[in-house]
């Protein structure tokens, strides 16, 4: 099990330490695919400011559909780090309120 803690521990820092790089490298792949599919919708009559401005747009959602891909990816494993870490027998800490 402590195995398992490190190497969840050590995926989840090397993804927060390249997330940023991850996710506007896979903007930067995928993005100008998709670009070219939208110039094929869009056609020739549509202007080349228009499509370069949905272009734009495309890649700052790809690259925002990715950080949030990361992210939650991480929370994945940080929470069972956290479910793993916990499960060794400690008692669950409980506040209680003082009585006046």
């Amino acid at each position: 099990m402590a195995d398992r803690i490190h190497q969840l521990n050590a995926r989840v820092r090397w993804f927060d330490r390249y997330r940023r790089f991850l996710s506007i490298a896979t903007a930067v792949v995928i993005a100008p695919i998709l670009i070219a599919e939208i110039n094929v919708v869009l056609g020739a009559q549509w202007p080349l400011i228009h499509g370069a401005a949905m272009s734009v747009m495309l890649g700052v959602a790809v690259w925002w559909v990715a950080e949030v891909c990361l992210a939650w990816m991480i929370a994945i494993w940080e929470t069972e780090s956290d479910n793993l870490a916990r499960a060794t027998g400690l008692p669950r800490a409980e506040i209680y309120q003082r009585r006046k």
